[in-house]
């Protein structure tokens, strides 16, 4: 199997104007599967009941130093347990300036496989209780 065979992936939108499904390739490959990881609460996958890093069971909590560095762990486990063609370089969940109740998600991660494939980023803002 190829490296580039690793790295398509089923589409996250719906079909082109024209009916096709455009699938995700290389970095939109993994930036999609990440999106999955983080997004899936353990338990919604029939046959991977611990697939996922939950981030919405965090919505509703404080907003606070002690949740930012539990949601990165939960992040960084889900991630280093369920999708390996990623090198994490690292997680930061920190406290949005603008809006006290919200914390900016962002991931840091490498390809593996792909000979000098540049660093990512993912980044994403969750909603939680506010301040603590």
């Amino acid at each position: 199997m190829s490296t580039s065979s690793l790295f398509v992936g089923w589409p996250l939108s719906g079909p082109d104007l024209s009916g096709r499904l455009a699938y995700a390739a290389d970095a939109q490959c993994l930036r999609e599967a990440l999106w999955n990881v983080l997004m899936t609460a353990p338990g919604e996958r029939m046959m991977r009941p611990s697939f996922g890093a939950g981030l919405s069971r965090w919505v509703g909590r404080p907003n606070t130093e002690s949740t930012r560095q539990l949601i990165a762990s939960s992040i960084t486990a889900a991630v280093a347990k369920w999708e390996q063609r990623v090198a994490l370089a690292g997680v930061s969940v920190v406290a949005d300036p603008t809006d006290p109740t919200s914390a900016i998600v962002t991931v840091s991660y490498t390809a593996r496989g792909q000979a000098g494939a540049a660093p990512q980023q993912l980044s994403l803002t969750l909603t939680l209780g506010g301040a603590g």
